[in-house]
């Protein structure tokens, strides 16, 4: 046993002996690299070799709730120096479960990343989510084409932390990462189903999961657009019955002013005859009242005034004469009766 476990160089013959020490060695190695990682920012990015999981351990071993503010600044400062791919940030960002202090401090620097990197492009402010993917894409589209496989790989990895960023602080849907990108990714639809059919036909398990969810997505987007459609579809011809009823009503109701417009009409020709027969018919009377009142002055002044004196002077001599004042009463009565005709 002890010999197996000898390097290559304590072989006499010279030749190299396969043994598991090698092995060993390295995962001591390994070992020994976790067990000495700072839980800090600073930490994590000044040692390449510490993996995010091995971060995260250590982390949740110290029970770190919170980085402090020396320790964010410094961190950002090595980010800049040394990881201007921002390759080691996206590591943190593509795990699933980060721990609390890690995912508490890593949206804030992935913004400020990207807010370098891509300057009035990247708008943080702006709550539009599809507006700020479109103007973050318009940038880096050439550079994700480009032949120099550092500037490719760069703005790939903008890319990722963009649209990771987007989705968890706007909300981006996935369907529209998809949209934005499928033009940028394949020149025409052709390429676009000859990638998925391959990715379904012949690809990995992981591959083939992908393309059925992407594929699941891309059918219930359709159906809620069909039903939609449907929806807008039923409101249009609603609408339209609403529209035609409308139109019925509004030419019922002018037909009926038309007819109110004539019968207004007539009867204020009806009216204006009226007040020209009630003028002439004022001036008759008036006329007739006239005559009335000289025949009432001269049948009162001349006819029944002196009987009414004579008979009041009949009752007031001495002796009174009431034969007399019944007579002159009688006549003017009479004379009453004759006016009346």
């Amino acid at each position: 046993m002890t010999q197996e476990r000898e390097t290559p160089e304590a072989n006499p013959a010279g030749q190299k002996i396969s043994t598991s020490a090698p092995d060993q060695s390295q995962s001591d190695v390994k070992v020994e690299a976790e067990a000495d990682v700072d839980p800090t920012l600073t930490g994590y990015f000044k040692d390449s070799r510490v993996t995010p999981s091995a971060f995260f351990k250590v982390i949740r071993k110290n029970q770190v709730k919170r980085f402090l503010s020396a320790d964010r600044e410094e961190a950002g400062e090595l980010m800049r120096r040394q990881d201007r791919d921002c390759e080691r940030l996206w590591a943190l960002m593509s795990q699933s479960t980060p721990p609390d202090a890690v995912d508490d401090w890593i949206w804030g620097a992935a913004q400020a990343r990207v807010k370098e990197h891509l300057k009035d492009a990247f708008d943080p402010l702006d709550h539009d989510a599809g507006r700020i993917f479109r103007s973050v894409l318009a940038t880096i589209s050439p550079s994700l084409s480009s032949d120099e496989k550092e500037e490719r790989k760069r703005s790939e990895t903008l890319l990722r932390i963009t649209i990771c960023w987007l989705m968890e602080k706007r909300s981006l849907r996935t369907w529209q990462v998809a949209e934005q990108l499928q033009p940028i990714l394949f020149s025409d639809l052709k390429s676009a189903s000859k990638a998925a059919k391959r990715a379904v036909q012949r690809g990995k398990i992981g591959e083939l999961r992908l393309a059925v969810a992407v594929a699941g997505l891309g059918e219930q987007l359709v159906k809620v657009a069909e039903e939609d459609r449907n929806r807008e579809r039923n409101i249009a011809n609603d609408l339209r019955h609403r529209l035609d009823s409308t139109r019925d009503q509004v030419e019922r109701l002018n037909a009926e002013l038309a007819n109110a417009k004539s019968t207004i009409s007539d009867h204020e020709a009806e009216i204006s005859k009226l007040e020209e027969t009630l003028a002439t018919e004022r001036q008759h009377w008036g006329h007739d009242l006239t005559e009335t009142k000289a025949e009432q002055k001269v049948l009162l002044g001349e006819r029944l005034g002196p009987l009414l004196e004579d008979a009041i002077d009949a009752l007031e001599i001495e002796p009174p004469a009431p034969g007399i004042a019944l007579r002159r009463v009688k006549a003017a009565l009479s004379a009453i009766e004759e006016a009346k005709e």
